[in-house]
């Protein structure tokens, strides 16, 4: 492993690495920054790996296992490539995988759809309790935030490289896929009337998780199978989506057993 010392501002590699931290062009690159080093020690060899960018001061292990160029920055310039203010000193540029619902697998028969959800925060922590509940992929519509958002990834603490996310045009695609599967949609909903504890999730079933203020559209409500409810026996009108969104996976998983 050979790395680099770029010690100008001006170097092209550089100065790739700083517009990256603009999601449109991350995107339009098919890039993504991971920032830490548990993060970065997550990453897979399937996992197509750009570079590596340690700063002056980081004194961890670096990651030999990944075929990428590896440089080295003042701490300085590290801390205007890092988009977290206390950053741990490695950051890697790793090629996004462009999942499409022929990658799903079938497995557990359990998905997670999320519909406009905007939020990078709920949609990272979504991720990581699919992730932990044996979720077979995230299925997103379009208008639901990035997935590769550095934010999202930071939250999801690794759970990205563990299952596919997958982008689809609208809740109307993602329902012919679970049905194809002959799975069931079941969303929380106020109007539902079924507790979510006496619905039956043994078959494939898929989960929808709508927007954080408007909740599901009224195109997602009318193609669920089973519309459910959450009890709030406090004042709260609602609650955060990622944690409805954990009680029902671990519904899921409670009477998969």
């Amino acid at each position: 492993m050979r790395i680099l010392t770029v010690e100008s501002s001006k170097n092209a590699e550089y100065k790739k690495l700083l517009q990256l931290q603009k999601e449109a062009r991350a995107r339009k690159e098919g890039l993504f920054v991971l920032e830490g080093v548990r993060a970065v020690s997550e990453l897979a060899p399937d996992w197509q790996t750009e570079s590596i960018w340690i700063s002056e001061s980081f004194a961890g292990a670096v990651p030999e296992r990944l075929e990428a160029r590896y440089y080295r920055i003042s701490d300085a310039m590290f801390a205007k490539a890092a988009g977290t203010v206390h950053a741990q000193g490695i950051l890697a540029v790793v090629h996004r995988k462009d999942h499409t619902l022929q990658d799903v697998p079938v497995h557990a028969g359990f998905w997670i759809v999320l519909e406009n959800l905007q939020d990078p925060g709920n949609a990272g922590t979504i991720l990581r309790t699919a992730d932990a509940c044996g979720a077979d992929a995230l299925i997103c519509t379009k208008g639901t935030v990035d997935l590769y958002n550095q934010k999202v990834v930071r939250s999801s603490m690794g759970s990205l490289f563990h299952l596919p996310v997958v982008s689809v045009e609208d809740i109307a695609e993602a329902a012919a896929f679970v049905h194809d599967q002959g799975g069931q949609l079941i969303g929380t909903h106020l109007k539902g009337t079924t507790s979510y504890t006496d619905a039956s999730y043994q078959g494939p079933t898929a989960i929808i998780i709508g927007n954080e203020g408007s909740g599901m559209s009224r195109e997602a409500a009318d193609l669920c199978d089973v519309l459910v409810r959450i009890p709030m026996p406090g004042q709260a009108e609602s609650l955060n989506a990622s944690v409805a969104a954990g009680v029902m996976m671990y519904e899921v998983l409670r009477q998969r057993g």
